[in-house]
């Protein structure tokens, strides 16, 4: 995927995947991609046996890892 920049539009699909972590078990990414300029889009599927509430999320992609801490309210 190219970036242009200035331009108005973006789009472009992440390969390979990024690896994405909810409550220390991988979560299975559907999409990963840029949606417009500067914003990046990830549809993943919540893995079933998370327990409600704050859950740590992680997304690893190449050699960069989100910022640890990060949580995500899990509500069935």
């Amino acid at each position: 995927m190219d970036v242009i920049t200035g331009s108005t539009t973006q789009g472009g699909v992440l390969s390979p995947l990024p690896v994405i972590a909810i409550g220390g078990k991988n979560a299975t990414v559907q999409f990963a991609g840029l949606v417009s300029p500067g914003l990046f889009q990830f549809n993943v599927i919540v893995p079933s046996s998370l327990a409600d509430g704050d859950q740590t999320i992680t997304a690893a992609y190449n050699d960069t890892t989100t910022r640890q801490g990060t949580l995500l309210s899990v509500h069935r």
